[in-house]
C-alpha cells in the first residue's frame, strides 16, 4: 500500500533525521557557545575553512557514493555486491593521494587565496585532514545507506557528533582556541571515523578493481562531480564573495554573522539532510510499482507541511530565537534567518523535484541546471552585497534556489512526469511569506501587543496549511500513527 511505503520512508527518513542530529550535534549545542566565546570575525574565518573542507570533500569523493547506492541495489548478486564495493573503495584511494599531495605542496597559497594570508596555514592544513577524511566517511556511509541499515548510520553519526561535541568544548571553551579550536573539533572525529570505516570495508571486500564496474560507477557517479561542485558554489560563493566584498575591516564579521544565522537554519536543514539520505534508495526501490508517481507527489505534501511551517516558525521569532540561543554580538544575523529559511524550503523542494531526473538516469541535465544556478547565485551575490551586505547575500540565495526548484521540476516532468501539486505549494509560500512579512514590518517589535499578533499569525497558517496543500491534519497524524510502530521494529 501506498501509506505503508509512505511510511517507510518516513520511518528511514526519520532514523536518518536522529543521526543527521547526532552528526550535527556539534553545531545546534555549540550555537549559543559560539555566541558567547568566539568573536564574529573569529568564527568567520572558521567558516571559510569549512567551505575548504566541503570543497575538498567533493573533489576526493567523486560521485562514488552515489554509484555505491545505486549498483549495490542493482547488483545481481552478492559476488557482484563485493565487486561493487571494492571497486569503489580502490578508485576512491587512487583519486584522493595526487589531490592531497597537490593540496600539502600549495597549502600557503590557499591560505592567502581564502584568509587572506599565509598566517593561517596551520587552518588549512587542518582542512586537509578533514576533507580527505569526511570523503572516505561519506562512502563508509554510503553502504550503510545503500543496504537501507539506516539504525547503523545513526550509531556513526553519533559518534562523530559526541566527539565533535566534546572535542568542540574543550578547545573552546576551556582552551579558548577561538576558529582554531572549531575547525580542530570537527575535523578530527570525522576524519578518525572514516578512515576507520573505509579500513573496515576494505579488510570485508579486499582490494580489487573490477574494470566493467569502474566504467558504470564513474559513468554514473562523474557527472556528479561537476554538479556537486556547482552546488557548492551555490552554497558557499556567498560566504567567500562576503568576505571579499564587504569592507576589508568588516568582512569577517560579516561572515560570521551570515554564517550564524545559517546555524539557526539548522532545525530546517536536518530534515533536508535526512530526506537527500533516505530519498535515493526509496525512489529507485519504488519506481516500478503501479502508484509510483502517486507515493512520490504524496511525500512532496507532506514534506512541504513540514518545511513550510518550521520556516514559518523560524522567521516570524528570529529575534527571540536570537535573544535565547545567542548573543547582542550576533543580533545582526536575526534580518537574514528568513530569506535564508525561505530558500531552503525551495532548495529541499528541489531534492523531490529531480526525481524524475535520477530515474532516467539524466543526471548530467541536472548537474548543467545547477552550474546554471551557481553561476546566477554568483551574479547576484556581485550585485547585491555591496548594496545590502549579508542580507543581499541571503536574498540572493532565495531568488537562486526557487530557480532551481523550477527549473529542475520542468526538466524533471518532461522525463518522467510526478503529479506534484505545485500551484497548492506556491500558494501555501506565499501565504506563508506574507505572514513573515507582517510579523517583521508592521509588529516587529518584541512589546507583548506584537508577540500576540506574531502568534495569532502562525496559528492561522498552522491550522489552513493542510487544507492549502491538499490534506489534513488527520492525514499526517495517521501517518505518525503508522510510523510509530515501525519505528519500534528498527
Amino acid at each position: 500500500m501506498m501509506s505503508q511505503r509512505i511510511g517507510e520512508l518516513a520511518r528511514h527518513t526519520g532514523i536518518y533525521g536522529v543521526g543527521t542530529i547526532a552528526g550535527g550535534l556539534a553545531r545546534a549545542a555549540l550555537v549559543p557557545i559560539i555566541a558567547r566565546y568566539v568573536p564574529a570575525g573569529e568564527y568567520g574565518k572558521a567558516s571559510v575553512v569549512f567551505i575548504f573542507i566541503s570543497l575538498l570533500s567533493i573533489v576526493a569523493e567523486l560521485g562514488l557514493a552515489s554509484s555505491m547506492i545505486r549498483y549495490v541495489n542493482e547488483a545481481a548478486g552478492e559476488d557482484e555486491r563485493h565487486q561493487v564495493v571494492s571497486t569503489v573503495l580502490v578508485t576512491s584511494l587512487l583519486v584522493a593521494t595526487p589531490i592531497l599531495f597537490i593540496c600539502l605542496l600549495t597549502a600557503d597559497g590557499i591560505s592567502t587565496l581564502l584568509l587572506g594570508s599565509s598566517r593561517w596555514t596551520n587552518l588549512i592544513l587542518i582542512g586537509l585532514i578533514g576533507g580527505f577524511g569526511n570523503a572516505f566517511l561519506q562512502i563508509g556511509l554510503a553502504f550503510e545507506r545503500a543496504l537501507a541499515r539506516s539504525t547503523r548510520y545513526v550509531v556513526y553519526t553519533v559518534l562523530k557528533g559526541c566527539g565533535a561535541l566534546g572535542l568542540s568544548i574543550v578547545l573552546v571553551v576551556l582552551l579558548r582556541k577561538g576558529a582554531f579550536g572549531l575547525v580542530v573539533g570537527n575535523v578530527v572525529p570525522a576524519a578518525l571515523l572514516g578512515l576507520f570505516l573505509y579500513w573496515r570495508l576494505l579488510a570485508r571486500f579486499s582490494f580489487r578493481l573490477v574494470r566493467r564496474i569502474l566504467v558504470g560507477v564513474l559513468d554514473f557517479g562523474g557527472p556528479l562531480v561537476p554538479m556537486n561542485l556547482a552546488m557548492w558554489m551555490l552554497s558557499y560563493s556567498d560566504i567567500y564573495l562576503l568576505r571579499r566584498l564587504v569592507t576589508a575591516g568588516n568582512a569577517l564579521s560579516e561572515v560570521g554573522l551570515y554564517q550564524y544565522a545559517h546555524e539557526i537554519c539548522l532545525v530546517l536543514v536536518l530534515p533536508i539532510t535526512a530526506l537527500n539520505l533516505a530519498w535515493p534508495q526509496f525512489i529507485f526501490a519504488n519506481y516500478r510499482r503501479e502508484d509510483s508517481r502517486e507515493t512520490f507527489a504524496k511525500v512532496e505534501v507532506y514534506f512541504a507541511l513540514a518545511m513550510i511551517e518550521v520556516a514559518t516558525l523560524l522567521s516570524v521569532f528570529a529575534d527571540y530565537v536570537i535573544a535565547f540561543v545567542g548573543s547582542r554580538a550576533y543580533g545582526g544575523s536575526t534580518m537574514v534567518i528568513p530569506w535564508l529559511a525561505g530558500s531552503l524550503v525551495f532548495y529541499g523542494l528541489s531534492v523531490l523535484f529531480a526525481s524524475g531526473l535520477y530515474l532516467t538516469g539524466r543526471t548530467k541535465v541536472l548537474g548543467t541546471v545547477v552550474a546554471g544556478c551557481a553561476i546566477l547565485n554568483v551574479l547576484l551575490n556581485i550585485w547585491l552585497i555591496p548594496i545590502l551586505g549579508k542580507t543581499g547575500a541571503a536574498i540572493a540565495t532565495l531568488v537562486t534556489d526557487s530557480v532551481l526548484a523550477f527549473v529542475v521540476l520542468a526538466l524533471a516532468s518532461a522525463s518522467y512526469e510526478i503529479p506534484f501539486r505545485i500551484k497548492r505549494t506556491v500558494v501555501a509560500c506565499g501565504i506563508a511569506a506574507v505572514i513573515i512579512l507582517l510579523s517583521r514590518l508592521v509588529f516587529g517589535s518584541m512589546a507583548l501587543r506584537d508577540l500576540v499578533v506574531r502568534v495569532a499569525l502562525v496559528t492561522g497558517l498552522t491550522l489552513g496549511l493542510p487544507i492549502l496543500l491538499g490534506t489534513t491534519w488527520g492525514e499526517v497524524a495517521s501517518l505518525w500513527r503508522m510510523l510509530k510502530p515501525s519505528a519500534s521494529k528498527t
